[in-house]
């Protein structure tokens, strides 16, 4: 039996899940999400796996690292798509090594640079394809893209 291709989605809680659930709402494909803190029940994810958050401890990203290679090896994703938080680096990198496909879309927090995380991504030529939902900041950034936001803020002129 062939099994239906997977994207794993990699977002911390918060803003950068919220965003990456905008992101994919519209995706017909069967997604797996990987983020820091378990709290979607009823989730149309496929799946869901956490892993240990870190800002900057270099002890839990080495960790982290043979966490990621864990849930690759188990998941086998056609693709991995990211809305950041610190999270996403140990996949980013496995990504580049492996040359599974890395999409990575900057948070919408960050109108006029990009995010710890994202900063990386792009100095390091991580990413696949590197989004950013503000179009000034992608013209700031080699490599990085606009092509809207995940999700609409109303009525405040920034449709």
């Amino acid at each position: 039996m062939k099994r239906n291709p997977i994207i794993l989605v990699i977002a911390s809680s918060g803003g950068h899940l919220t965003q990456a659930m905008c992101a994919t709402s519209t995706v017909e494909l069967d997604l797996v999400l990987v983020t820091n803190k378990n709290m979607l029940e009823g989730s149309r994810f496929k799946r869901i796996h956490t892993i240990r958050d870190t800002q900057s401890n270099a002890l839990i990203h080495a960790m982290n690292v043979f966490t990621a290679a864990r849930i690759l090896r188990k998941e086998k994703p056609q693709a991995l798509f990211s809305t950041g938080g610190p999270i996403c680096l140990p996949f980013a990198l496995l990504a580049k090594l492996t040359g599974t496909r890395f999409v990575f879309l900057d948070t919408m927090s960050r109108v006029t640079e990009l995010s710890n995380s994202g900063k990386l991504i792009n100095k390091f030529g991580l990413a696949d394809s590197f989004l950013c939902q503000w179009q000034e900041t992608a013209n700031k950034y080699s490599g990085a893209e606009y092509h809207g936001q995940a999700f609409d803020l109303g009525d405040n002129g920034y449709q």
